[in-house]
């Protein structure tokens, strides 16, 4: 075991790639650069008389007010990394009177944790009701820098009170509305991307009128610099004065970063290093990448690597740096321990020695790795009249490759293995999406997912079907390493508000590596109160917090994983920087106990294979690291919680 103590502001090293330095052995960090006045992430807004026009001024914006333009909160997924720079010329002045911006920015920056969560489209929602009066869409949609680039792909809304807003950096093609149309606040209109001057996936939010022919911006947020009225109908915190937030973080071996890792690990990091399924205790090393956010506070933070028993491997702490929006650290510390203790090892991040997430990794004989999907896993298509195909890759290149579509229209179909082809669009409503299994030989652990979004602006928007449906999120603890989930079926059910707590209606669905799963009731009525149940056939079952009001004519959505509160009785277990529900009732009598840790038992020294219901972990052995899981919970006495 090694500590190292020391400062991010005294920069032992600076390597030769960009914003990243070597600030100790075997310790990185890469922070994004603010950029300097003459260099924004969007172009100078020129009047266009075709379509701007002019209000009088002054104007205060008061009859306009913002909601938050995505479907997840700030922190779950989205990071909130520029305001708006008040003050021109040199110097930065937010609207707090402090410098959480960049020099020149004319807008708010929310950014998506990388590449492959935008393949899982976040989408961008209008932020107040108004008409469409320019749209760009067909523009590349994966930059990390500035300068010689395409366009951006944007959407501007004219508002009814005659200001406006621009959505930049959308996906390539996600754009979902069309010129001349009027969307109603709430509405999906693309989806983040990358596109234009961008370093990141993020969307660049700009409100703002035009004066004599000359564009003015609006900072929407109010505050000791910028005093003119909020334009959010609910306005955050200011998060520019925040100590520490771990956005996100995993493990990788030198195989998934081109075989060094002292190479700058910048674009692997902006595509998502993907954790390996195992990693063998003869790897000469680990990596460790953890997505930073935080202002210098003289308080630590520190990485450890536990083993399954719980006992120290390694750790290293540091201080942050004045100022980090937007950045990632890595470690690489020395490994080779061997195969004397296997099972599930994490690191642990803490700040201030309070434990901020944990990460799991699974040590064995051998590393194994995941096939994944490349140079993207997600794409939009738009409405054509031919045929439109797509070549579907894995890396590292595999022979036994199986692809399933998942939820596809008739006019789809994979041919030659691999190449996906969509026929002329004929859906009922303005969004389609469907999902393509890419799995080794089948393997339900060793997959990753294509989705694709086809988009018909020729068509109207879904506004509901009468039916009572879900969007839900949820991990199951055994099975979910802390990136990644094994699929595996569970039961969704909605039960009454008061007691005995009948059942409405049940749905048993497939439930995604992501946690996602969508549940139809066509028993249940919208604007009714549910408690919503999850079962799982060897995890306790799970209520959720409170009752949940299902809106008319769209799918609510609920997300277990993002805080234990989420859960009746907090009976969530943090696992990977993600709340997951218990595992280990296989008798499913509500506790997990010495009866079902008994048979796991049974089974592990039969050797038993499968899918089976002490197989707590998905890998289709049961084994020590199914007995873990079962003695840990049952030592800590979980158990069903319920109203």
């Amino acid at each position: 075991m090694k500590t190292i103590l020391f400062l991010f502001l005294l920069q032992i090293s600076v390597l030769a790639f960009g914003q990243t330095k070597k600030i100790a052995e075997n310790l990185y960090l890469y922070e994004n650069p603010k950029q300097s006045e003459d260099k924004h992430c969007t172009p100078d807004i020129k009047f266009d008389p075709s379509i701007h026009e002019n209000i009088a001024g002054p104007y205060d914006g008061g009859n306009i007010q913002f909601i938050w333009p995505f479907d997840v909160a700030v922190d779950e997924g989205i990071v909130l990394v520029n305001y708006v720079d008040n003050l021109s010329g040199s110097g930065i002045k937010d609207y707090n009177d402090d410098d959480w911006a960049y020099n020149g920015h004319n807008g708010t920056d929310f950014s998506l944790h990388d590449f492959r969560n935008m393949d899982r489209f976040y989408s961008v929602k209008a932020a107040a009701s108004g008409t469409v009066v320019k749209i760009v869409f067909n523009n590349y949609d994966r930059n990390t820098g500035w300068g010689d680039v395409d366009p951006a792909n944007i959407i501007l809304i004219r508002h009814d009170d005659g200001s406006y807003a621009y959505y930049y950096h959308l996906m390539k093609k996600s754009v979902t509305v069309k010129l001349g149309e009027y969307v109603t606040q709430g509405k999906v209109i693309g989806y983040i991307g990358s596109s234009g001057n961008s370093t990141d996936a993020h969307l660049h939010f700009e409100p703002g009128y035009f004066v004599n022919g000359n564009w003015n911006k609006r900072d929407p947020w109010s505050g000791i610099y910028n005093q003119l009225p909020s334009l959010w109908e609910s306005q955050l915190p200011y998060f520019g004065f925040r100590a520490f937030e771990l956005h996100d973080m995993g493990v990788f071996t030198a195989g998934l970063v081109g075989g060094n890792m002292n190479n700058d690990l910048f674009p692997y990091l902006k595509e998502r290093i993907i954790s390996p399924n195992t990693i063998s205790g003869y790897e000469s090393k680990i990596g460790f990448w953890a997505l930073l956010q935080g202002n210098y506070s003289g308080k630590s933070v520190k990485f450890e690597i536990r083993k399954s028993n719980g006992n120290l491997f390694d750790d290293v702490s540091f201080y942050l740096n004045s100022q980090s929006q937007y950045g990632w650290s890595w470690w690489t510390p020395d490994f080779n321990p061997g195969i004397d203790v296997t099972g599930n090892w994490y690191v642990r991040v803490l700040y201030d020695n309070v434990e901020k997430g944990r990460y799991y990794f699974n040590v064995q004989l051998l590393t194994s790795n995941r096939p994944r999907l490349y140079p993207v896993a997600g794409k939009c298509f738009r409405r054509s009249i031919f045929v439109q195909r797509d070549t579907l890759r894995v890396r590292p290149v595999r022979t036994n490759m199986q692809y399933e579509l998942v939820g596809a229209p008739p006019n789809v179909s994979i041919t030659n293995d691999s190449i996906v082809n969509i026929g002329i669009l004929d859906q009922l409503y303005r969004i389609r999406e469907f999902k393509v299994i890419a799995s080794m030989g089948g393997s339900a652990s060793l997959r990753d997912t294509m989705i694709y979004k086809l988009i018909d602006t020729t068509k109207n928007h879904f506004t509901g079907n009468g039916i009572v449906s879900l969007e839900l999120k949820s991990y199951i603890e055994g099975r979910y390493d802390g990136n990644f989930m094994e699929e595996d079926s569970i039961t969704v059910i909605l039960r009454n508000a008061l007691t005995p707590y009948a059942i409405v209606d049940q749905a048993t669905v497939y439930s995604l590596a992501n946690g996602s799963c969508i549940a139809n009731f066509p028993e249940a009525n919208s604007g009714i109160y549910n408690y919503i149940v999850v079962k799982h056939r060897n995890s306790i079952e799970t209520w959720s917090k409170t009752v949940i009001q299902f809106p008319n004519g769209q799918p609510l959505s609920y997300d277990f994983t993002d805080s234990n509160t989420k859960a009746y009785g907090n009976n969530l277990k943090f696992k990977g920087g993600e709340y997951c529900i218990y595992s280990g009732d296989v008798n499913q009598d509500g506790i997990v106990d010495i009866a079902d840790v008994s048979l796991i038992d049974n089974d592990v020294s039969f050797f038993l294979q499968g899918y089976v219901l002490t197989d707590l972990d998905g890998d289709f052995f049961v084994d020590s690291s199914d007995m873990a899981i079962a003695e840990n919970n049952a030592n800590n006495f979980v158990s069903r919680m319920r109203p």
